[in-house]
């Protein structure tokens, strides 16, 4: 089922779908049936991923002592998964930092179970988040702090990748926040003296501009058009001869999260148990591929709670 693209509504088809299922409950005792809905965003096609059935397929082994299951309905838009999961008519969430971020700050019931990295080090398994220079400006950064190089920017030139882009906008804003902001140097008092304002109206930077997109954002910055700018991943990797590195972030990978006050403990702990112990000699065929898989080869799920997300707390914090 592929729902409307306006929240409301959506969830209104979520609810009506839980409805539908005789006997479901996440309430009842341990000799009524529980049919819980884990919320995803669909593939291209409309339809679940090989590797969203998998997941579903071994939380269905670890709750069936609990005479409970998990079924999948497909969400279009991020915000319909984080509002099913608010009110109770989806119970999970798959894989998004950012999203499980924002239902956090508005429920502190939902919590995320575990997320995952390669070898188990979920320092590993986000994406990166870049600010750089010309690699030309190199020398103007020589014995310099990442605090110290952040400062120095000052009254220089930058862009961002758009306004609502987490790694081009959302997280180069929180660094430069900590570095200028009340609990840094003190320059500025509102977040968007960082990616609105110029150094003429209170701002930091003698000049903002946006890209557009991630390439847009690295070619001001190739083509000397800024002096620094914000972009992620292989745009850094595949131009990194040219440019050099100010700040590094990583974004937390996104957790598999659940809405505490519908789901009973027991049934969350026993997930978590399951799946943290997931390896190659006890997962399905298929479960660790690099392509269509639960998980790449060689990763593994990890147990986390809200503190890991703290750095996407600061990041809405103002927002």
């Amino acid at each position: 089922m592929k729902l409307n693209s306006k929240i409301v509504v959506s969830v209104i088809l979520v609810a009506t779908m839980l409805a539908a299922f005789a006997g479901c409950t996440t309430t009842g005792g341990a000799d009524k049936p529980t049919e819980y809905m884990l919320a995803s965003l669909p593939n291209d096609g409309g339809e679940i991923t090989p590797g969203t059935q998998q997941v579903i397929d071994e939380m269905n082994k670890a709750l069936a002592p609990f005479n409970a299951t998990v079924t999948y309905v497909a969400c279009d838009d991020y915000s319909v998964v984080s509002e099913s999961i608010l009110s109770g008519t989806a119970h999970f969430g798959t894989p998004s930092g950012a999203t499980f971020t924002k239902a956090h700050l508005e429920d502190n019931n939902v919590i995320p179970m575990f997320t995952r990295g390669p070898a188990g080090d979920v320092t590993k398994g986000g994406y990166d988040a870049y600010i750089c220079t010309h690699i030309d400006n190199k020398d103007d950064f020589a014995g310099m702090s990442e605090e110290e190089a952040l400062l120095s920017l000052k009254g220089k030139s930058f862009s961002f990748v758009s306004a609502t882009s987490t790694s081009g906008r959302l997280v180069p804003t929180t660094t430069l926040w900590s570095t200028f902001g009340p609990d840094g140097s003190g320059d500025v008092s509102k977040r968007n003296q960082i990616f609105e304002h110029t150094i003429d109206d209170g701002g930091i930077f003698s000049e903002v501009q946006f890209g557009g997109n991630h390439p847009g954002s690295l070619n001001l910055v190739l083509e000397k058009k800024v002096y620094a700018g914000a972009f992620c991943c292989s745009n850094y990797t595949d131009n990194k001869e040219k440019l050099h590195v100010i700040s590094h972030k990583v974004v937390p990978p996104g957790p598999y999260w659940v809405n505490s006050s519908n789901v009973k403990r027991e049934h969350i702990d026993a997930l978590v148990k399951h799946f943290t112990n997931l390896d190659d000699t006890n997962a399905p065929e298929g479960f660790f591929a690099d392509e269509d898989g639960a998980l790449p080869e060689g990763w593994r799920y990890v147990a986390v709670d809200h503190t890991f997300y703290n750095f996407l707390k600061d990041m809405y914090a103002g927002e």
